[in-house]
C-alpha cells in the first residue's frame, strides 16, 4: 500500500526517475514531451472537440436549396459526432447570425417532436461513438445579394474545451432588368428631351438599363421590337448587349430612329425587349417594354410679302408698312401677332392675326409716321402657339425713308393758277 501511494505521489515518481538509469529516463522523458506536444497541436488545429476521451466532429449533410434564395427558407443539417471512447456530457452548440441568413428554429431527434428557437441550446450527452443530426432552418433576407457567404457553429464541450466551425453557402439571387430615365432626345436639339415629334424628324431614344434584383446578370440584350408596318425606322443597330451586369449596377444606352414623313398625328409606342439570364442560366428573362411618344404636327410662320403704301415713306408722312405672313408649316398656329420694335416715329406698331391654319396667310398692317430720313432699320418680331407650345421669331427690317417733306405738284399747280389769273387781269384792263 506504501509503495502504491508513491506511484501517485509526484515527488515518488521524481525520486525514482532519478534512481534509474540516466539513459532510460531521458529517453522516457523525450517520448512524453513528444506526446504531449502532439496533443497539444492536435487538439488546437482540428476542427473537433478533444477533451479527454471524447472527440467531437462537425460535419454538414445537406444544404437546401443550393444555392440559398434570398426571400427564401434554408435548412442545413449537420452531424455532430463523438469518435472518442468515453460519452460527451452536456454539449453546447452556438449559431452566430451572420448576414444574410436570420436562424428561425432548429430540430432533433433529441427534442422529441419539438423544436428549439434558442441560438445557443444544450445537448445534454452523446453517447461514444454515435452522432446527433441537427437541422437548422434560416430565412435568408431579401435583399441579399450574390456570393459566397458563411455560417458559424460554435460547440462546447462540458469542460469547456470549444471550437468554432464556419460553413460557407452560396447565395444566389436573381435579376430584374429594368429600363428608367428614358428620354426622346431630336438628333439637333443639344441633349434637350421632347414630349412629341414630327413627321420626318431624326431622334434618339436614351435610356438607362439596370439591374435591380438581387442577382447577377448575363447575356444582357435589350431590342428594338419593331414591325415592318411601324413608321419609325432604325438609323443603327436595333440590339444593345451586356455581357453582364451585376446587381444593382446599370448602365446608358441610346438608339437612333427615323420618324418617317409619311407618319400620322397621334400617339406612338415604341416597343422594346429585354432578354438576360442569372449566372446560372437557369433562371430567363423575356419581357417587353413600350416607351409612348407623341406625333404632332408644328406650324411655321415666314414672310411672304413686304411692301409700302404710299410705296415710298416720306418722313414726317403717314405711311402703311403691310406685312404679309404665311404659315408654311403643318400644324395650326393659334394666337398669332407681329410688332415692330426699334422704329424712329409715331404711330401703330402691333397687329393681331389670330389663328393661320396650315397655308393660310394673313396681313400684318402697321401706321406710322417716320421721324427720320435716310435708312431705318426695325425688327419683326411674330408670336404664336401650336401643339408643341409657344414660338417666336424674329427677322430684321431695312426700309428707305424720303428727305422730301412735301410735293411738288401743289407748287407747280399755284405757280400755274398765278400765271393764269395774272394773264387774266391784264387781258381785262386791255393791256394785252
Amino acid at each position: 500500500m506504501k509503495s502504491t501511494h508513491q506511484e501517485k505521489n509526484p515527488r515518488a515518481v521524481k525520486k525514482r526517475c532519478i534512481k534509474t538509469d540516466p539513459a532510460s529516463a531521458a529517453t522516457f522523458c523525450f517520448f512524453a514531451a513528444i506526446l504531449m506536444i502532439t496533443v497539444f497541436l492536435t487538439s488546437t488545429a482540428s476542427a473537433a472537440v478533444v477533451s479527454g476521451n471524447t472527440h467531437l466532429e462537425v460535419s454538414v449533410s445537406e444544404i437546401t436549396p443550393n444555392p440559398a434564395r434570398p426571400g427564401e427558407d434554408l435548412l442545413i443539417k449537420i452531424n455532430i459526432e463523438n469518435t472518442g471512447k468515453d460519452p460527451a456530457e452536456n454539449v453546447k452548440i452556438g449559431i452566430e447570425e451572420l448576414d444574410p441568413f436570420i436562424f428561425t428554429y432548429s430540430t432533433s431527434g433529441v427534442y422529441g417532436s419539438g423544436t428549439n428557437t434558442e441560438r445557443i441550446f444544450q445537448i445534454e450527452q452523446i453517447s461514444q461513438r454515435a452522432k446527433v443530426e441537427l437541422n437548422f432552418h434560416f430565412r435568408v433576407d431579401e435583399r441579399a445579394t450574390s456570393g459566397v457567404r458563411q455560417l458559424e457553429f460554435t460547440i462546447v464541450d462540458g469542460d469547456g474545451v470549444s471550437f468554432s466551425k464556419r460553413i460557407p453557402i452560396k447565395v444566389e439571387g436573381n435579376p430584374d432588368i429594368v429600363l428608367m430615365g428614358t428620354v426622346i432626345t431630336p438628333v439637333n436639339g443639344e441633349n434637350s428631351s421632347v414630349d412629341a415629334l414630327i413627321p420626318g424628324q431624326e431622334f434618339y431614344l436614351r435610356t438607362t438599363v439596370k439591374n435591380a434584383g438581387n442577382g447577377n446578370a448575363k447575356n444582357v440584350r435589350v431590342i428594338l421590337d419593331l414591325n415592318g408596318s411601324s413608321p419609325l425606322i432604325p438609323l443603327e443597330d436595333n440590339v444593345r448587349f451586356f455581357e453582364g451586369l451585376k446587381a444593382g449596377s446599370s448602365e446608358n444606352l441610346s438608339f437612333k430612329l427615323l420618324l418617317g414623313s409619311n407618319a400620322e398625328v397621334q400617339p406612338y409606342k415604341i416597343p422594346l425587349r429585354i432578354t438576360a439570364s442569372n449566372e446560372a442560366e437557369d433562371f430567363q428573362i423575356n419581357k417587353a417594354q413600350e416607351i409612348g411618344v407623341n406625333v404632332l404636327n408644328q406650324a411655321n410662320i415666314n414672310i411672304a410679302s413686304l411692301k409700302f403704301d404710299p410705296q415710298m415713306p416720306v418722313k414726317g408722312q403717314q405711311v402703311s408698312m403691310i406685312l404679309r405672313l404665311e404659315n408654311v408649316g403643318e400644324g395650326e398656329a393659334r394666337f398669332v401677332k407681329a410688332s415692330l420694335e426699334g422704329l424712329e416715329g409715331s404711330g401703330s406698331t402691333k397687329a393681331f392675326l389670330g389663328r393661320l391654319k396650315k397655308d393660310d396667310d394673313a396681313p400684318a398692317v402697321f401706321t406710322f409716321i417716320p421721324d427720320k430720313a435716310g435708312d431705318q432699320e426695325v425688327t419683326l418680331l411674330v408670336e404664336y402657339e401650336d401643339d408643341f407650345g409657344e414660338h417666336q421669331l424674329s427677322e430684321d427690317l431695312t426700309f428707305n425713308v424720303d428727305r422730301q417733306t412735301g410735293s411738288i405738284i401743289p407748287i407747280v399747280l399755284g405757280a400755274v393758277l398765278i400765271l393764269a389769273a395774272a394773264v387774266f387781269y391784264m387781258k381785262k384792263k386791255g393791256k394785252l
